[in-house]
């Protein structure tokens, strides 16, 4: 009996000696391969040249499992984080085009507008409105000096018609950061920002997002001054 027990002790002792000479070697292994990524192996290479661990253990044995399990989630890329778009890219302006059907201010038509039109002197600050990271930061066509910013689930803020970028395409920027400075660039009649909020490519109505308690007040404005944005 009592060399039964014994028996079973010293087997137990020899698991945790080996599950711990193991975490040590996949603690170094992890440390090397931080440090020299091109020398790294894919997780089903390393489960391969595992088995022989494993049959020493037991394929169910917990405290490998543990481990293993631990080891082979580092160095992967974690997801991108959503952040939604909730202050106003403008802190004063005048409200001179809302979003949806309008007169267009060249062809003298009714067309869509997919974004508001914030209107302010030359040089005025423009922020981001929700962290994120650029896409383009560059002239686009119709929006003049333009810069996106996506954050997220496929949700993207649009800045149109600026004087003057102030960040780079892939700069990561934080709500509230100075992206740049309104003016008239492309096809604009006056200094303003043309703001856009898109989902999975399609423009919705930026207005709920900005949560500002003024907004009715910028709507106190004369028609058809500082209009603009992208034909359709």
């Amino acid at each position: 009996m009592t060399d039964s027990v014994v028996g079973l002790f010293q087997g137990v002792v020899k698991n945790i000696t080996t599950v711990a000479i193991l975490g040590s070697a996949i603690s170094f292994s992890s440390t090397a391969v931080a440090s020299e990524a091109d020398s790294s192996l894919p997780v089903d290479v390393l489960k391969s040249k595992s088995s022989d661990t494993e049959n020493i253990l037991g394929e169910a044995d917990p405290a490998f499992r543990l481990l293993f399990n631990n080891w082979s989630g580092q160095g992967k890329k974690a997801p991108v984080k959503l952040t939604i778009p909730s202050r106003k890219p403008v802190e004063n302006y005048r409200l001179t085009s809302s979003y949806g059907f309008r007169s267009d201010p060249f062809k003298g038509r009714r067309a869509r507008h997919k974004g508001i039109d914030m209107a302010g002197p030359v040089g005025t600050p423009i922020y981001a409105t929700a962290d994120g990271i650029v896409g383009r930061s560059q002239w686009v066509r119709g929006y003049g000096n333009y810069i996106e910013i996506n954050h997220g689930n496929e949700i993207q803020t649009r800045y149109g018609h600026m004087s003057r970028l102030n960040v780079k395409a892939n700069a990561r920027v934080k709500s509230g950061d100075l992206i740049g400075f309104m003016g008239s660039t492309g096809r604009s009649t006056g200094s303003h920002l043309h703001y856009e909020v898109r989902i999975a490519g399609e423009a919705v109505n930026p207005v709920p997002f900005m949560q500002s308690n003024d907004f009715l007040l910028a709507q106190k404005v004369t028609p058809g001054v500082a209009l603009g944005g992208p034909a359709e």
